[in-house]
């Protein structure tokens, strides 16, 4: 069956359909970028790549995680100080070359695999933060320890923000720098630093609430966007795209390298879909019944085609259906399926029966705009309507007339294929 939705398609996923040795380590990496509760492919992508819009966070960050390791080499004078330096600036440079790699690439192609780079560059950054600091405090020199407290807070705080959409690795990276900076002082022997290590656990459980409060609201901020999306490109009652979005799909279908001339494989075939005795339904039975067939019938037609076929909604009992690299032969095949389909009775009211009839044109044959394309197949639907409905007319074609559903409804004639000379 034809789906509109975005599948995701990640790295870690890949990882674990095939079996490599490193998929139980992506599947780590899987739940870390994971929300609380599921959500759509769609979403679920959206939230990862928010990470990559803040740069200036990162540059902030890697800036003053840097003046903090500087700081300690001038006023210590110790190995480990110059060590966390030159750490620092390789890390720290590398850190924001992936994210401004990923960021390029979030702008190419939204739904591209999300690059895991930067999530282990950003943990190993924060793992030598942590170990930065806690040698700061083990120092005994105040004005480094209150330097990495303020810069730790500084520091957290960034991450709150830039994390939102993945809280459990935010999570993890607030513990990572805040634990262990708040066992050091309370082990130091400096007077009255344990106080700072008692109020530290406070303070990371106050971030902690902060970032799931902003997963929150970015949640719903999502949502919002994407059920406004829904509204704008697909129709309420069958959830189908509409007019809109068929332009749009129109456009990409046709976009991108066409089969040779001689090829029997069209670049695009276009079925214009009406129902038969769909009038006669809703007068008999009333609205809410022939709503009922119309959700029904959006059913059976996404269950008669291609999962790389489209089916839309352009307007009351009007369907348009969109085949990519198909043959005439095999549009042919899908047209009995959907005539066959359609024509069977519905469970929730067995009298009301419906019929359907179907236009096809493709391209090139037929046209090469979207426009051309839906005139032919519409002028070829009409065509299988004068001609008794319960049929489809292929435009131009050449194929020689066939029955197709020998059991069709009573009321309607044995549907027919037939060809419509341009």
């Amino acid at each position: 069956m034809a789906t509109m939705v975005p599948q995701r398609s990640t790295a870690s996923t890949s990882a674990e359909r095939t079996g490599q040795p490193w998929a139980p380590l992506q599947a780590c990496v899987d739940w870390l970028l994971a929300g609380p509760r599921p959500q759509p492919d769609d979403i679920h992508n959206e939230l990862l790549q928010q990470r990559t819009n803040k740069t200036r966070t990162l540059v902030v960050a890697v800036a003053a995680s840097l003046l903090i390791a500087s700081l300690s080499a001038a006023l210590t004078g110790a190995s480990w100080a110059y060590a966390w330096v030159l750490a620092e600036i390789v890390l720290g440079s590398t850190r924001i070359w992936l994210m401004m790699k990923a960021l390029a690439k979030a702008k190419r192609d939204r739904r591209a695999p999300v690059n895991v780079s930067p999530i282990w560059a950003g943990l190993a950054s924060v793992v030598l933060i942590s170990a930065g600091c806690y040698q700061c405090v083990a120092s005994g020199v105040m004005p480094l320890i209150l330097m990495a407290g303020i810069g730790l807070a500084n520091l957290v705080g960034g991450i709150a923000s830039r994390n939102a959409g993945t809280p459990r690795y935010g999570i993890l990276l607030i513990c990572i720098l805040t634990l262990p900076f708040a066992a050091a002082t309370i082990l130091s022997p400096v007077p009255f630093l344990f106080i700072i290590g008692l109020q530290t656990p406070v303070y990371t459980a106050g971030m902690i609430f902060l970032l799931l409060e902003n997963h929150k609201i970015l949640l719903d901020l999502h949502h919002s966007e994407r059920n406004n999306r829904m509204m704008a490109h697909h129709d309420l009652l069958t959830g189908l795209p509409n007019r809109a979005l068929n332009q749009k799909l129109f456009a990409e279908m046709l976009d991108g390298p066409w089969p040779d001339a001689a090829s029997a494989t069209s670049k695009l075939t276009v079925f214009c879909v009406d129902l038969d005795g769909f009038k006669g339904v809703n007068d008999r039975f009333g609205h809410a019944t022939g709503d009922a067939v119309l959700v029904t019938v959006a059913k059976r037609l996404c269950a008669s085609v291609r999962d790389s076929d489209v089916v839309c909604r352009i307007g009351g009992d009007e369907f348009v259906i969109l085949l990519p690299d198909i043959t005439d032969g095999e549009a042919a095949a899908v047209a009995r399926r959907i005539i066959a389909r359609v024509a069977e009775p519905f469970e929730f009211e067995p009298a009301a029966r419906v019929g359907a009839s179907i236009g096809l044109a493709s391209a090139p044959r037929d046209g090469v705009t979207a426009d051309e394309l839906l005139s032919a197949a519409d002028r070829a639907m009409y065509e299988a309507k004068r001609r008794g409905k319960g049929a489809f007319v292929i435009h131009r074609g050449a194929a020689d007339a066939a029955t197709l559903v020998p059991d069709a409804a009573a009321f309607l004639p044995a549907p027919r294929m037939t060809a419509l000379a341009g």
